[in-house]
């Protein structure tokens, strides 16, 4: 039963369980007769933070060896999926992709499911859905409570709206157009030049082209050099869609369900309660049969925006086409026979020790080609039963590599600047801790470590674009109260914010520490071994490298902060000390050559596929 509130009162006290990730919802609530001794389940770490004993962590049944062991068949699991779908008449392998991926996806489904108990779908219980605004993926602040519990007939969903609701994503607002543009560089200017001349110029000037969907940095740098040796370079993108868009995949979905369910009942029933087992299937079908809908009408757009030509030679250049989307390309320029090229957006895949489980998601699944920055990445896709396409290595775009040319130290700011990578995911992630546990780890190094240092620190949050709770994180509470941090929480991307540090400290391995590594300044890296820490072999190089610390370490904290507290001049002269094995550690696991990404590619493509 649905129930929509901020309008007509709701009496709510005849619930002793309710479901709900909003504090705003859940005051609002109690405002309505909910009484505060009536059990809360939820995930928020704001509405968690204060220890209430009626409040509970819907997801403290997941220990971080539960976890571990959750994630640890997702890679396997996808791979069986592939095959067996690979296998089917009608099915190709673009779609198969799609499949596979979803299995990965609906572990989120697995994984919420599994935090449930018999009770819940038995007994009284209530979920506050949160409306309010969001990012580019729209409504994400809630768990999928109302699908998973629909079957309780004593269950209820009613919807709240928040009030004072207010939601930013990232910008370039309050970075100068001088630093933009030296960050940037002259190859933007070509390239965003390039874009608006060449929509005015007749076609019958050019005889080569590349389509492209979307950007990132080598992108653009392999656009502008192409762009310099006469290909014409033109944006596209998908039209509104329609089911009249829709292609026929001439496949049969009820047989690919039928064959890959076995699959995931086995998962299924390992983790959730037996009630809870076959709503899951049921959602499952669902899921997939709206997958393979959502990539024949992806298919049929792109159909209309990709057409072949028979007087200019063609290829799509496209950013992490990993997705349903990018598959969906990937089948249309296969069928025109355009070759469909990306390249790497970040450094994680080569120094990532939990992304195993994420092959199916990788550039080379789809791509035909793929132009890396480094020889290990191209290692670990080749290695993957998923791998696709041709690889070059070409080395790191010019705006990294130029990250350590930008001086302009900004005196009042904080010597030292801690680059949080602390996202939430309300579910399941590459953690193996839930989103309170990372909260509290979090909140760990700010009380224990940072707060505690002789001199400033600046708290730089993750620019978040797409929103996971209605609650500001309750770790920001910590860093406004203590002496001396500073919070920096405007949605900036840090490649702005680098130059006006001295001492970089950031965790896990992610793309953020490509940007760190590549400005040369002291960079203290937190291996945090429940969160996307170091493969063993990355570890030694980048320990070589830069100053790492182990967030298992039985003196974490102290260490760190022992570190930390040292003259700035005795950690530069450390660093220096770092220089030869920083110089191997970035040729092998961030940037194979020093420059010239984009025309090394650039020769590649004319040379190889526009000839």
């Amino acid at each position: 039963m649905l129930k929509e509130c901020n309008s007509d009162p709701i009496d709510l006290s005849q619930y002793s369980v309710v479901f709900c990730d909003s504090s705003q919802a859940l005051e609002w609530a109690y405002q309505n007769g909910l009484s505060r001794t009536t059990l809360i389940k939820t995930s928020s770490p704001a509405i968690l933070w204060n220890k209430n004993k009626n409040i509970v962590n819907v997801e403290d049944r997941w220990t971080v060896a539960e976890l571990k062991e959750f994630q640890s068949t997702i890679q396997s699991l996808t791979e069986e999926v592939f095959r067996i779908v690979s296998n089917i008449t009608g099915v190709e392998r673009e779609l198969a992709l799609t499949i596979s991926q979803s299995i990965l996806y609906f572990h989120d489904i697995v994984y919420k499911a599994a935090c449930l108990e018999e009770s819940d779908f038995i007994e009284s219980r209530i979920f506050i859905d949160t409306n309010g605004k969001s990012g580019p993926l729209g409504k994400i602040m809630n768990s999928p409570w109302d699908k998973l519990l629909a079957s309780n007939q004593s269950f209820s969903v009613v919807r709240y709206i928040l009030r004072n609701d207010k939601w930013k994503v990232l910008t370039t607002k309050g970075v100068s157009y001088w630093k933009r543009l030296r960050v940037a560089g002259y190859e933007t200017i070509i390239y965003r030049l390039t874009l608006k001349i060449t929509k005015k110029l007749p076609s019958w000037l050019y005889s080569k082209e590349v389509l492209m969907p979307n950007e990132n940095e080598l992108n653009i740098e392999i656009a502008s050099s192409l762009a310099l040796r006469g290909v014409k370079i033109i944006k596209i993108q998908l039209s509104s869609l329609s089911d009249k868009d829709k292609i026929d995949l001439n496949c049969n979905s009820h047989e690919i369900y039928k064959m890959i369910l076995p699959i995931m009942r086995e998962k299924i029933e390992q983790w959730v309660v037996p009630s809870a087992t076959e709503v899951v299937v049921g959602l499952f079908e669902s899921y997939i049969r709206n997958r393979i809908e959502e990539f024949s009408l992806l298919a049929g757009g792109w159909n209309n925006v990709v057409k072949k030509s028979n007087t200019i030679k063609q290829s799509v250049l496209v950013n992490a086409p990993g997705n349903i989307k990018g598959h969906a390309l990937a089948y249309v320029c296969r069928k025109n026979n355009i070759t469909l090229m990306s390249s790497q957006h970040g450094v994680t895949v080569e120094i990532s020790k939990d992304h195993n489980m994420y092959h199916t998601r990788l550039d080379n699944s789809v791509s035909d080609v793929m132009f890396a920055y480094n020889s290990k990445i191209v290692e670990i896709e080749k290695n993957t039963i998923f791998n696709n396409a041709k690889h070059y290595v070409i080395g790191m775009p010019m705006r990294l590599i130029r990250m350590n040319r930008i001086k302009d130290r900004n005196k009042l700011a904080p010597s030292i600047v801690y680059i949080s990578t602390n996202l939430y995911h309300m579910g399941l992630s590459i953690s193996s801790k839930t989103d309170y546990g990372r909260a509290r780890d979090e909140q760990s190094l700010i009380i224990e470590v940072f707060g505690k240092l002789p001199c400033m620190v600046r708290y730089k949050t993750y620019p978040e674009d797409n929103r996971r709770y209605a609650d500001v994180d309750p770790v920001l509470n910590d860093v406004k109260n203590t002496h001396n941090m500073e919070l920096f929480s405007e949605k900036i991307d840090m490649r702005y914010l680098i130059s006006e540090h001295s001492i970089l400290v950031t965790a896990c391995a992610t793309s953020t520490l490509g940007w760190v590594v590549m400005s040369n300044k002291p960079v203290i890296f937190i291996n945090q071994k429940n969160k996307s820490p170091l493969t063993d072999d990355a570890y030694i190089s980048v320990s070589r490298g830069v100053f790492v610390f182990d967030d298992d370490d039985r003196n974490f904290h102290k260490k760190l902060r022992s570190f930390l507290s040292q003259p700035l001049d005795t950690i530069i002269n450390l660093w220096e000390e770092k220089k030869i094995s920083r110089k191997e550690m970035i040729k092998n696991y961030f940037s194979e050559y020093k420059g010239g990404a984009g025309g090394r590619a650039a020769k590649i493509i004319l040379k190889e596929y526009l000839n």
